[in-house]
């Protein structure tokens, strides 16, 4: 069993505002730290996908709105890599870049080893924390030892 987390925000900035700059120019370092990272399975690529592609954007019409959809062995090696790495410093940065939100921007949960999520399924499990609160289906950082 494997963990699939999924994160979405909305920039202050239009991408290529200087805003978002320092956003914009470590997203490539930071995919690519993920993908060396012990624990790593598998992540969301619009690279060159046009599946993809049309997936990110069939998420919301807003051009803002960034998503990330990725796949973990175990919760522990999600945490070291979300906090103890370059990305901590990052994540930590996250109010630079990003709008503030009252709503849950993050949400995990529990997949079987052989299954790519879709950003469709991750939008629906995101609602369904902000809606019903942390439960098995979806659930946040601070719950995860509890549904693990």
């Amino acid at each position: 069993m494997n963990i699939a987390v999924h994160t979405s925000g909305r920039l202050k900035a239009p991408i290529g505002h200087s805003m978002v700059k320092g956003f914009v120019d470590g997203v490539d370092a930071i995919f690519a730290l993920a993908e060396r990272s012990e624990g790593f399975v598998w992540r969301l690529n619009t690279d060159d996908n046009p599946e993809a592609i049309k997936e990110r954007q069939a998420y919301s019409g807003d051009a803002r709105i960034v998503v990330t959809l990725s796949v973990w062995e175990s919760l522990e090696q999600l945490r070291h890599y979300a906090y103890s790495t370059l990305h901590g410093k990052f994540y930590d940065r996250r109010s630079d870049w990003f709008e503030t939100s009252d709503l849950a921007t993050m949400v995990l949960w529990h997949v079987d080893d052989d299954i790519r999520p879709t950003l469709q399924e991750a939008k629906n499990r995101l609602n369904s924390l902000v809606k019903n609160g942390p439960t098995r289906n979806a659930f946040g950082m601070q719950h995860a030892e509890e549904f693990s």
